[in-house]
């Protein structure tokens, strides 16, 4: 049997405080227990508790003779302290772990919140090519595919997004007036495609696009936050000529 090195109720008590004085929430941290193994003097099984940040994962281990294992450490994802004296030094330690929660807690995540933008707009796009391809604009769909997949990118192709959202409302456009002319000469000649005065906006934006992903300049291109407004402008019109014009 397993040696039981629980920690007594007054003790997780005195845990709850230094988590509250900390301006943790205790509600927000589980208690279990462990069975962990030392070799000191021959192999020895104990039963250790164990405190657990339930959102993270983050954990602190309470060993036996006063060793706390503990994450995220320092300067490691998982650090081991030996603790010598009783319970007023091991929970004075403990305060090194919530310190090194709390810095964790609070740190920005620009990764996650990369890996977030990038599931949103590839969902958004999802559900934009089921409307193109529904209405059987499986070229345009394609191309607004591509145009996604430019910007989420880990070295972002910008001009490429461009070039690719410009294509899919082209081919939206030329297939709805039956007509092959440009995307410009289409505004001109069907001034009923867009409500008013709303034509008016997407032929300034078309220029624009078009000179950001078609009529390239040296020094001239479209920066992350442009590439980003002009798929998704590009997105939004072609959704709008599929339904509410119809195909």
């Amino acid at each position: 049997m397993p040696h039981d090195v629980t920690l007594l109720k007054t003790q997780k008590n005195d845990v709850f405080g230094t988590l509250s004085l900390a301006g943790l929430r205790p509600g927000e941290f589980d208690w279990c227990t462990k069975m962990v193994t030392r070799y000191d003097c021959g192999q020895t099984n104990y039963t250790i508790s164990v405190l657990t940040h339930v959102v993270t994962g983050y954990f602190c281990e309470f060993w036996p003779s006063g060793g706390l294992n503990y994450s995220p450490g320092e300067e490691r994802a998982v650090d081991f302290r030996q603790v010598v004296g009783g319970w007023y030094e091991i929970r004075n330690s403990l305060d090194t772990w919530v310190q090194c929660l709390k810095r964790e807690l609070s740190a920005p995540d620009p990764w996650a919140a990369l890996r977030k933008n990038s599931i949103e707009r590839l969902n958004q796009s999802a559900l934009v090519n089921v409307a193109l391809r529904d209405a059987g604009k499986h070229t345009a769909a394609s191309e607004l595919q591509e145009a996604n997949a430019d910007l989420t990118r880990e070295f972002p192709d910008l001009t490429g997004a461009v070039q690719h959202s410009l294509a899919a409302l082209e081919c939206v456009a030329r297939d709805h007036c039956g007509d092959h002319a440009t995307f410009g000469k289409l505004l001109e000649r069907y001034p009923d495609l867009f409500p008013k005065p709303l034509d008016k906006g997407i032929e300034k934006v078309w220029g624009f696009a078009s000179e950001m992903g078609r009529h390239l300049q040296e020094g001239r291109v479209p920066s992350k936050e442009e590439a980003e407004l002009l798929v998704g402008l590009a997105m939004v019109c072609c959704t709008y000529l599929v339904r509410k014009i119809g195909p």
